[in-house]
């Protein structure tokens, strides 16, 4: 069996440390580019959920293949993987982690170095961050806004950053409490191109969290012991933001005739308590993933 090499990277990623770690990943669809660029990457073991199958409007934007029609997207995803990086420790679940016990959480999620929650489903992104918090664990989660012309990661790092995804997003949590449907984000005008864009964001940041502690490396402390800018978005689309007062035309306001654009903000999130807000119903205002022992908090 031959070696991945992975001496062209070797100044990037501690590929010891690569080889040790464990990711799971919420969300088969969009990411398989992210995944193949994480297993590219030297990553040890992989654990993927997802319950669906291919379909043909899959194929245009996911990277998987015709005579993949009709498979499980975590079995085409892992025969995939194997070719890509023989080192990597591959596995498939459809399980539905809303539905699992906390048993069967125990013995998947607690052993794991990084969560990534990567569907459009809010009731799965939502029980993300009660993961993070139970388990103690760096997360990142990250989707589209309509018609695709803005991307959105949140990260969190225990004892690094000071807010948890809920206090990052509340007024989701308020649309959706409000709603009797779900909050589900579309996928159309989403191309193969912003998929993986979105993607290659989200790897910069999962290496560098599984580095924050190491030195040496390109990828080494990009967060320290205290990083606040935990909310990031991506504009994608030229004209996304362009009226008054948006973020994105204050940030970067087009002078002599230029256009900024494929711009991120990194923006500041704070805990969520009082006197400025209500307690954080998930993380009670302390942004602390380290204080939860339990799913309801």
């Amino acid at each position: 069996m031959k070696l991945t090499n992975f001496s062209r990277i070797e100044n990037a990623v501690d590929t010891k440390l690569m080889q040790n770690s464990h990711i799971i990943g919420i969300g088969a669809g969009g990411a398989y580019c992210l995944y193949d660029s994480i297993a590219r990457s030297g990553i040890g073991s992989l654990t993927v959920f997802d319950f669906d199958n291919i379909e043909e409007v899959n194929i245009v934007r996911q990277g998987y293949e015709t005579n993949q029609i009709g498979k499980s997207k975590i079995d085409a995803l892992g025969e995939h993987l194997c070719k890509v990086n023989t080192g990597t420790k591959y596995k498939g679940i459809t399980a539905n982690i809303l539905n699992m016990t906390e048993e069967e959480l125990d013995s998947i999620f607690g052993k794991a170095d990084l969560f990534l929650f990567l569907t459009d489903s809010f009731k799965a992104q939502s029980y993300g961050n009660l993961l993070a918090l139970k388990y103690q664990k760096p997360s990142i989660w990250a989707g589209f806004y309509e018609k695709s012309q803005c991307a959105e990661i949140v990260f969190t790092i225990p004892g690094v950053t000071p807010a948890c995804f809920r206090c990052a997003v509340s007024p989701r949590y308020k649309l959706q409490a409000d709603s009797q449907d779900e909050i589900a984000v579309s996928s159309n005008c989403n191309t193969i191109f912003h998929s993986q864009l979105l993607d290659a964001y989200v790897g910069m940041i999962a290496l560098a969290i599984l580095h924050n502690n190491t030195s040496g490396y390109e990828y080494s402390n990009w967060f320290g012991n205290h990083w606040d800018r935990n909310l990031i978005q991506i504009k994608v689309h030229p004209t996304y933001g362009i009226e008054n007062g948006s973020l994105f035309q204050r940030v970067f306001e087009p002078t002599n005739g230029r256009c900024p654009n494929f711009n991120a903000i990194w923006q500041k999130i704070e805990e969520e308590r009082p006197p400025k807000y209500e307690y954080c119903p998930d993380c009670k205002g302390t942004g602390d993933l380290t204080m939860y022992n339990s799913l309801n908090p």
